[in-house]
């Protein structure tokens, strides 16, 4: 099967993707990254060497945003839309499925870590709470070496099954990637924006929206001054990397 944008999805639906990260991770393969390229993460490949090593490195590839799922499906893979945020979601709405996980969330605000941690002692499963950490980075950490460092250290002393990194694209998957030597044996998952939606904090887009593949319009009428333009130059972007794509020129 040739490859989208150098890249070959998983076959894995949603519920058989949650069920692989309720298992150990490979031993000795140090953080398995997983991703989910939507179209501005297409677009960030193709500017970004570092976001694109990081991609290169990924133990699996899930096509979240619709357009990517859908040019998949055009060139023959049989991959289906995972969604970091129903990913996310599924995850922690059923913590009982992972008696024996160790969560670590690297969240991207204060109130997001609480959050988290009123959701862990709120989960009525003895000993839960003591399993998940939450750690917010400094703002820029992903360009200041001794912030980076003393993040993978967390880490590393908390020992996490799965690590969620909820801090965006592409400082997730560069910084896991960047200091995978120093990161324990776990399952990572970049879901951005998916940890708060789980929260609440969040509105995610009702379940109408969702069947039509709408999310995008959703967040873009939430976040109108913040998305328009990223969304408007995204789509001529994304074009372009199709067309680039289809000439055999991945990024």
């Amino acid at each position: 099967m040739t490859p989208i944008f150098g890249l070959t999805p998983s076959e894995l639906d949603e519920a058989a993707v949650a069920a692989l990260l309720a298992t150990p991770s490979p031993a000795g393969d140090g953080p398995c990254l997983i991703v989910t390229p939507n179209l501005d993460h297409i677009v960030q490949l193709r500017r970004n060497p570092a976001f694109r090593a990081a991609y290169r490195h990924a133990a699996l590839i899930l096509c979240d945003g619709f357009p990517v799922h859908y040019y998949a499906r055009l060139r023959g893979h049989r991959a289906h839309r995972v969604t970091g945020s129903g990913l996310i979601a599924r995850i922690m709405r059923n913590p009982a499925a992972r008696p024996a996980a160790r969560l670590m969330f690297v969240a991207d605000q204060p109130a997001t870590a609480r959050a988290i941690e009123i959701w862990a002692a709120q989960s009525g499963i003895a000993g839960f709470a003591d399993r998940v950490a939450a750690i917010v980075p400094p703002f820029g950490f992903i360009d200041r070496p001794e912030a980076c460092a003393d993040l993978a250290a967390s880490i590393t002393r908390h020992r996490p099954t799965l690590l969620i990194m909820a801090v965006g694209a592409p400082q997730s998957e560069i910084f896991t990637d960047r200091y995978r030597a120093s990161l324990p044996d776990c399952w990572t998952l970049c879901v951005g924006q998916g940890v708060k939606m789980a929260l609440g904090l969040v509105r995610r887009a009702p379940s109408a929206v969702q069947t039509l593949h709408a999310e995008w319009l959703w967040r873009l009428a939430q976040e109108p001054r913040r998305l328009a333009a990223r969304y408007g130059l995204g789509a001529f972007r994304f074009a372009a990397a199709i067309a680039a794509d289809l000439r055999g020129h991945p990024p």
